[in-house]
């Protein structure tokens, strides 16, 4: 009997963590970043020359995770000292408007979800004017994907921040530009 509620205790803890899939693309951070590029040449500005994968990106990552842990995500109290801008970005959505977004995702189909993410930013003054303000060359992108397959449900985060490669940030760090240009 012990033996039994042993396998049933693990057979349904298997099945409650497996409903909820977390998703983490470097894939999809590329594309995000090289969407904002497409765009920031239409405008006439230089693309971004690095994608960036140091400590600006560390602190990237830092602030995605904190947010998707929060009801509604809040900008870092810490631009300028890793980064001199930053956008976020979140989708959510439940039931039939998440079935799509879902199916897209489960087939690895990425591209609507960074079209969107460039989109809201392009559509949002400030964030539009950080993503094309000329003198920014060096950026990074990191995206975190929730989908809860038994409630039906996606979340979706984007965090960006950029630097100007030609100035510190206010603790000193600059990012050392690679010879051969874009990653």
């Amino acid at each position: 009997m012990k033996t039994i509620a042993i396998a049933f205790f693990a057979l349904f803890s298997f099945s409650l963590i497996a409903q909820v899939e977390r998703i983490e693309s470097s894939k999809l951070d590329s594309l995000i970043w090289k969407k904002i590029n497409a765009y920031r040449i239409s405008k006439g500005a230089e693309p971004f020359i690095v994608f960036e994968d140091s400590l600006m990106r560390d602190f990237c990552t830092r602030v995605a995770y904190r947010n998707f842990e929060k009801k509604i995500p809040t900008h870092s109290d810490s631009v300028g000292y890793w980064s001199n801008a930053e956008c976020l970005f979140r989708f959510s959505a439940t039931g039939s408007s998440a079935t799509e977004p879902i199916k897209q995702i489960n087939n690895r189909d990425l591209e609507f979800i960074a079209e969107r993410t460039v989109q809201s930013w392009i559509h949002s003054p400030t964030h539009e004017r950080a993503i094309s303000r000329p003198e920014y060359n060096i950026a990074t992108v990191v995206s975190i994907i929730s989908i809860d397959h038994k409630n039906g449900t996606i979340l979706f985060d984007a965090t960006f921040h950029a630097l100007d490669k030609d100035h510190t940030t206010f603790n000193g760090y600059i990012c050392s530009v690679p010879k051969k240009g874009i990653r």
